[in-house]
């Protein structure tokens, strides 16, 4: 359990990282050629590890063809991602993509999908849900005052 928590930090510093690389790299090359660099990399980087660790690439043969589409989610992600730093800044960005994340992913576990384990819904997942919800409201709020008291601040200091 403790390595499947120290995995879920990691992949959230990445997601939080990678994505403001990526909103700072497609001001240079546009949104469709950073998410093509960003996948070419990405192979580069997952090749090095299938060579020295090894993997069954013939296990491709026996995978649904629906389960090929995740790539095309990656590619989904990479973008939309991007685009909503840009639009919305990484804090809030991130903060609706983990409430986003969390919706979905318990719309899996309730539903079983895609060969998860079905697990039923409790009043602790309905209120930790409502709560990370309101978090991110006060969030955005907090965030909104704090801009303009510092406009204002510029302001009367000119």
């Amino acid at each position: 359990m403790i390595v499947g928590i120290i995995c879920s930090a990691v992949a959230g510093a990445f997601i939080s990282v990678q994505a403001a690389v990526n909103a700072k790299m497609n001001v240079y090359l546009g949104a469709w050629a950073t998410t093509v660099l960003v996948f070419i990399v990405g192979l580069l980087g997952s090749l090095v590890p299938l060579v020295l660790f090894g993997g069954n690439l013939q296990g491709l043969l026996d995978i649904s063809p629906i389960y090929a589409l995740g790539g095309l989610l990656g590619v989904g992600v990479v973008f939309c991602v991007m685009r909503s730093i840009q639009l919305l800044g990484p804090t809030l960005s991130v903060s609706i993509i983990l409430v986003s994340q969390l919706i979905w992913a318990l719309g899996v576990d309730l539903s079983g999908a895609f060969g998860m384990p079905q697990l039923s819904l409790s009043p602790g997942q309905v209120i930790g849900l409502m709560v990370l919800l309101l978090g991110v409201i006060i969030f955005k709020q907090s965030q909104a005052t704090a801009l303009q008291q510092e406009s204002s601040n510029e302001a009367t200091s000119r």
